[in-house]
């Protein structure tokens, strides 16, 4: 498993054209969930995110009313104090917000370890989002790539797909 983020951002962006055919390959053909499920519960097992983290510093996470409930009950402290202290708006949903960001990364952040982790936000439980939700594999791939840069998990499965399935760059499929 690769988990150096230089490198895995090194060869994302070297292997850029290369990873835009695989997602339109997954757009265009049906592959089952399955094996790709279980390939993601493989990788997560292999990999301790807190020895990384680096997903709380290079993202956006939105915040519902519930995640800011949760919180709340947390820190032992009134919803619309979490709010002022710790969401700002979300700059593409100006009826939204986010956790706020310091130089470091995500408010919560300490090291790499989080300080609400027990009232975490869904968006932060379910993170990397790989085998979640409804939508099919092929139309949930251009958001799974774009985390491929910063993320060891879906950088390492998304290779470990590619084998899985055969793909090859230059070889028509189906």
């Amino acid at each position: 498993m690769l988990t150096d983020l230089v490198e895995i951002r090194r060869l994302t962006a070297l292997n850029r054209q290369e990873n835009l055919g695989f997602q339109r390959d997954l757009a265009a053909h049906h592959y089952p969930e399955g094996p790709f499920r279980i390939l993601c519960r493989t990788v997560e097992k292999q990999i301790d995110c807190t020895a990384c983290a680096n997903c709380c510093r290079q993202t956006l996470v939105g915040v519902s009313d519930l995640d800011i409930d949760t919180v709340a009950r947390h820190l032992g402290t009134e919803p619309a104090e979490v709010v002022r202290q710790y969401t700002a708006p979300d700059p593409d949903d100006s009826t939204a917000r986010v956790l706020r960001h310091t130089k470091d990364g995500c408010i919560f952040l300490d090291g790499n370890l989080c300080m609400v982790y027990e009232a975490r936000p869904q968006a932060c439980r379910e993170f990397p989002h790989l085998a979640m939700g409804s939508r099919s594999l092929g139309s949930r791939m251009p958001s799974v790539f774009k985390r491929a840069c910063f993320c060891p998990i879906v950088y390492n499965v998304l290779e470990n797909y590619k084998k899985l399935i055969g793909y090859h760059p230059h070889r028509v499929h189906r």
